[in-house]
């Protein structure tokens, strides 16, 4: 079951030094004006909360989100169960219907490199056959470029996956565009205002989109993102499902925008976001995979546990997760300059990749340890843009970049070979 959030930030800028050097020099600088300094005149001043009112705050959000989790894994037994029940029938009818599963698809973050995972997506559904075909995931969860993913992979048809490829193909020149330097270093919210990105985000999630959204969160589906709360510096997971669900018959998408946005917003580039009076950023800060089941051990609250305890041993479904890494399992070496600016980004980078694939390890030994305890099949796949892969320009949201991107995913996609079955 998802919903374990593990650490990695947005990694992918690290690798951009033209821009996301300047970034960190006008962020340091900017904290230094902002020492002496007011909110910028183009910052909203945010309401002052006392610490009492902040801890009852931060204990309400936890209830809440405790409350979804365990409404989101009570809906996916349920819709388990119900496929479980079918496969028994058909299997009396001997008709040798296919094992019962329970897919989950976990998308990374990665920065522009996400063209790769929606160019996969693509690919993969191409594969219409076998036990390595594209199927209709129980659980999707994403984070950061990732979370944008997310929506289209959760309603998996053709339609959708074509629009969340064009979107990665076509990066427009104004989904980021630097604020004035004054208004940064007096203390903005951010470096650069990201109109484009807004603007494209909002109508691709018309309200149909939601209004499906909602319509298969009510079959038991979950739809996942992780964000990062800055203002409690913790990972906050919003089910998407039912803030479409919250949405209503109009299908209006301004809160999921915000939060697709916040799981995305790279600390101090691009603009945080409020939400129910909290300060969201990338929810690669917190966690850059959302994996495994937060609640390995023998108690109830657990996915597997759950279902033993009320249908036993048995009858335990197989569990499949389906691990799409926007990046390299290993970047290529490089001689790094003796410089702050350089040896800082290198240095973010070594640390955020390897809390990813720690979890990515963590969650192989976990499908392990659940198989010795309640007799799961759980298999774990990962696939990865392959190591020693150089961009073809230097720059973000690079469009020749980005399209190599997504047509090597698409490839990859299309053969079943691509997917690692051993911890990386």
């Amino acid at each position: 079951m998802q919903f374990a959030s593990t650490n990695e930030g947005n990694t992918q800028l690290s690798y951009q030094p033209s821009v996301v050097l300047k970034c960190r020099a006008a962020i340091c600088l900017s904290i230094v004006f902002a020492l002496s300094s007011g909110c910028a005149p183009d910052q909203k001043p945010r309401a002052k909360r006392t610490m009492d009112q902040l801890i009852a705050a931060r204990a309400a959000d936890d209830r809440q989100s405790n409350d979804d989790l365990d409404q989101s894994i009570d809906g996916v037994i349920a819709r388990i169960k119900s496929d479980a029940d079918a496969h028994a029938d058909a299997h009396k009818a001997s008709t040798a219907p296919s094992p019962v599963t329970a897919d989950m698809l976990i998308i990374s973050g990665g920065g522009d490199w996400g063209a790769f995972g929606a160019g996969f997506l693509k690919g993969w559904r191409t594969v219409h056959t076998g036990d390595m075909a594209c199927p209709q995931f129980d659980v999707v969860t994403g984070v950061s470029t990732g979370a944008l993913i997310a929506p289209f992979a959760f309603l998996g048809d053709d339609a959708s996956i074509d629009k969340v490829l064009n979107f990665y193909r076509n990066p427009k020149k104004d989904w980021v565009e630097p604020r004035h330097i004054l208004s940064f270093l007096r203390g903005g919210a951010s470096y650069a205002d990201i109109p484009g990105l807004e603007r494209d985000i909002k109508a691709a999630l018309d309200p149909e989109t939601v209004r499906r959204i909602a319509e298969q969160g009510n079959r038991g589906r979950i739809l996942a993102v992780n964000t990062t709360n800055i203002d409690t510096a913790e990972a906050r997971i919003f089910d998407v499902a039912k803030e479409a669900r919250l949405a209503g018959p109009a299908g209006k998408s301004d809160r999921i925008e915000q939060i697709l946005l916040a799981s995305s917003a790279i600390p101090g580039v691009f603009p945080p976001r409020e939400i129910d009076g909290f300060l969201y950023v990338d929810g690669g800060i917190t966690g850059n995979v959302l994996v495994g089941d937060p609640h390995v051990d023998t108690d109830s609250d657990g996915l597997i546990a759950r279902w033993v305890q009320r249908y036993g041993k048995n009858t335990v479904p197989r569990v499949r997760y389906w691990i799409i890494f926007n990046n390299e399992v290993r970047w290529p070496p490089e001689v790094v300059a003796a410089k702050w600016t350089a040896v800082f980004g290198k240095s973010m980078t070594a640390s955020t990749r390897s809390a990813t694939l720690n979890s990515i390890r963590k969650l192989f030994l976990q499908a392990d340890y659940l198989h010795a305890i309640f007799g799961a099949d759980i298999e774990v796949r990962f696939v990865a843009v392959p190591d020693g892969w150089i961009p073809p320009k230097e720059g973000v949201f690079d469009k020749d970049t980005m399209n190599a991107l997504a047509n090597l995913g698409e490839k990859m996609g299309a053969d079943p070979a691509s997917w690692r079955t051993t911890a990386p």
